[in-house]
């Protein structure tokens, strides 16, 4: 393995790992406004229907972008990963 190969693996872990990370980060920063759907929807379950319906379509909204947005990480993380060294 020459050095040319030793560089291109190092920059393809950085952008592997910071692909990760950033999805990881972008998972983590939606995760409280989910958090705050989930709890009204909840809180207003028995007081007002459609108020109760509405924040339980924003929090599943909210749910499918953040397991998309998951999905993508660990599909680039695999994607990305080292490759079978070939004989």
């Amino acid at each position: 393995m020459g050095e040319a190969d030793t560089t291109r693996g190092t920059y393809r872990a950085a952008i592997r790992w910071g692909l990760f990370l950033a999805g990881l980060i972008t998972a983590g920063m939606r995760a409280p406004e989910l958090h705050r759907f989930w709890v009204q929807w909840h809180s207003l379950l028995g007081a007002d229907a459609s108020a109760a319906d509405a924040y339980r379509t924003y929090f599943l909204v909210e749910l499918g972008i953040l397991a998309f947005i998951l999905a993508v990480a660990v599909v680039l993380f695999w994607a990305l990963g080292p490759r079978k060294k070939t004989e």
